[in-house]
């Protein structure tokens, strides 16, 4: 499945069970020599939701959230008659998410208030360090250029591990403010590189321009995979996203 292409695998717990799912996430997210993915979701029961998400970049590290994918992951389960309800509760490295889906697929997720950590200098740029259950870096590039031939191949990997700052390592965002409801965003995901699209990443860079008054509520987050919306209401409120997941495929994963 994917949400605005940032796509995923998505594994049936009775057969992922016992596994060692980093080593999976590793093999089936290889681009040649697997299916390719930027991670796999896997959905699982929960002592304290209606369903719980477990998540793993295609680097085999674990993610404590994924915005896009609890959309997908929410679709699945609903589709598959895992839940019947079109409200759900999520349990998530991040708490419990709350999902309402609609009957086209897409859905709204209250992703929980953000955090602000500080400013941080990393490279030749400045980052607001947000939170939104995984930890962020959100940049603001002046002009539309600048974003669009960002090597992101080089500085990524760079803001990514630089432990002096961000001793969990953390995803980044590049934005520049289109207007005073849209932004212009790319990515770059702990664990998995430069992807079309991020739900949280979406949500970070959205408050990040909200908390500095650069722009307004709701927020059209303009990604190289499509268009997600955020909507927050200031400090202490909490952020929802709104966004598709899509199906691209279904098949059997060769042992081989």
């Amino acid at each position: 499945m994917h949400g605005c292409g940032n796509d995923f695998i998505i594994l049936d717990y009775g057969e992922a069970d016992g596994r060692e799912l980093s080593e999976v996430a590793r093999r089936v997210c290889d681009r040649h020599f697997g299916v390719g993915a930027d991670g796999i979701l896997v959905p699982a029961p929960s002592e304290s939701a209606d369903i719980r998400m477990i998540y793993f970049n295609s680097d085999g590290s674990p993610s404590e959230m994924c915005g896009n994918g609890i959309r997908c992951l929410a679709r699945y389960a609903r589709d598959k008659g895992l839940l019947r309800s079109n409200e759900l509760a999520v349990e998530t490295g991040a708490g419990v998410k709350n999902v309402v889906l609609h009957s086209d697929g897409s859905s709204r997720v209250d992703m929980g208030p953000p955090a602000f950590e500080g400013e941080a200098a990393s490279g030749p740029h400045t980052f607001l360090r947000v939170s939104m259950g995984n930890p962020h870096a959100v940049a603001f590039l002046e002009n539309k250029p600048e974003i669009e031939t960002l090597n992101l191949g080089l500085l990524g990997p760079r803001v990514e591990r630089d432990r002096e700052n961000f001793p969990e390592g953390t995803n980044a965002e590049f934005v520049h403010i289109r207007g005073r409801h849209d932004i212009r965003m790319r990515i770059w995901e702990r664990g998995s590189g430069e992807t079309l699209a991020s739900g949280s990443g979406s949500c970070a860079a959205a408050v990040a321009a909200i908390h500095r008054n650069l722009v307004s509520g709701p927020i059209k987050a303009h990604l190289d995979g499509g268009v997600v919306e955020v909507e927050w209401r200031g400090e202490g409120s909490p952020v929802h996203m709104s966004g598709p997941a899509e199906y691209i495929c279904e098949g059997r994963l060769s042992e081989g």
